[in-house]
């Protein structure tokens, strides 16, 4: 049976579509926020070097890649709803078996636990686009990205519940991730239909709208620059620690705040010209960067408005995948998008690290102002064409 279009759905059917597929999205960007202190952490303090541990987080990182371009072969085989189910199931394993197996067997249970991450990722996408009308994509999807920064905020709220070594945050992990499956579970029967596209589709994707996959590698990219870097950015500016996490806080709430009035004037007028928008402010803002450090007010501001245009390339972005990709092409057009997102955040922080070694403090700014700033030139080129 095919789903029905998002302009035939009723009100209540439609809000508990949404609740399933934004029930996917704090799930998933709940599991990463906790795991992606935690791990390195116990892993650290069970005496590993930093090479093994890094390679444990590379683990998650391939899982992530790997998965992306079979996740619509799959949805289509097996259907939707039980893609979703296996994947909250094998998550929520994996999350409570890193509390009862050794550090060495953690190596697959993260390969499995981000796999399964990605398949959430994915799927949910596809539905909140197939749900949403164009009237109020932009707001929906706001809101998705305004969720899913929280999501990602509250993994590292569960891990300070706890103390040092204790597996109950792993185990409060995994009853998180399953608390998710009840709203899908209730929406089951509006789960989209994914029609079968093999593997090669994103490169089809790709060269056939480049600028709204390539949001996604630019949001990756300049987030996880700003977001391991800005508080060492400040204490090497004299900033007291303390203070210096003041600014990932701002820039967390940003990603919160800002992401709805972000949709709604990508409901409001042509959306790539607020996806330039973002972009060009996010440019502004690593060139600022610099400039305000000794201005601790400004820098916060900055900060605050920073994170909002740089998760905004993300909610734009993904609007504009829902406008452009309708069908069987949906699907491959969010893997492509949860893959670019990929390949942003594992270039990130490595790019970031290479720019501050060659031009100081200043190299976190000017890194992502050339990742925002060559993006922002692609999406006014788009729009011009």
């Amino acid at each position: 049976m095919k789903a029905a279009a998002a302009g035939e759905i009723g009100p209540r059917d439609r809000a508990l579509g949404l609740a399933a597929a934004y029930a996917c999205i704090v799930a998933t960007t709940a599991s990463l926020g906790l795991s992606l202190p935690l791990l390195p952490l116990e892993i650290e303090r069970a005496g590993y070097s930093t090479v093994y541990n890094g390679l444990n987080g590379a683990a998650g990182a391939l899982a992530l890649l790997l998965t992306a371009p079979f996740v619509p072969a799959i949805a289509a085989r097996v259907g939707a709803i039980r893609l979703l189910v296996a994947c909250f199931l094998l998550a929520a394993v994996s999350m409570a078996g890193f509390a009862l197996t050794p550090i060495p067997a953690w190596f697959p249970l993260r390969f499995c636990l981000n796999a399964a991450l990605q398949g959430l990722f994915v799927v949910s996408e596809v539905w909140i686009n197939t749900l949403a009308t164009e009237r109020t994509r932009g707001r929906l999807i706001g809101l998705y990205g305004a969720l899913a920064t929280a999501g990602f905020a509250a993994g590292p709220v569960i891990a300070a519940l706890f103390p040092t070594g204790s597996p109950a945050p792993f185990f409060l992990g995994a009853a998180v991730i399953l608390a998710g499956l009840v709203p899908v579970a209730a929406a089951r029967r509006l789960a989209p239909v994914v029609e079968h596209a093999s593997a090669r589709g994103l490169l089809a994707v790709i060269m056939f709208a480049p600028v709204p996959i390539l949001a996604a590698f630019a949001h990756a990219g300049a987030e996880t620059a700003a977001t391991s870097f800005l508080p060492v950015f400040a204490v090497r500016s004299g900033w007291l620690e303390p203070s210096a996490i003041l600014l990932i806080t701002a820039f967390g709430l940003g990603n919160v705040l800002l992401q709805i009035p972000v949709g709604w004037m990508a409901d409001r007028i042509d959306r790539r010209t607020v996806l330039a928008g973002c972009a060009l402010i996010g440019c502004l803002g690593g060139i600022v960067l610099p400039l305000t450090v000794q201005t601790p007010w400004l820098l916060i501001l900055v900060s605050f408005l920073w994170g909002g245009a740089i998760i905004g390339m993300y909610t734009v972005g993904l609007t504009l995948v829902g406008q452009i990709f309708t069908g069987a092409r949906l699907a491959p057009a969010s893997a492509a998008f949860a893959f670019a997102y990929a390949v942003g955040s594992i270039l990130g922080p490595g790019g970031a690290g290479v720019s501050i070694d060659a031009l100081g403090q200043s190299g976190l700014g000017w890194f992502v102002a050339l990742i925002c700033g060559l993006f922002a030139i692609a999406a006014l080129r788009a729009r011009r064409a």
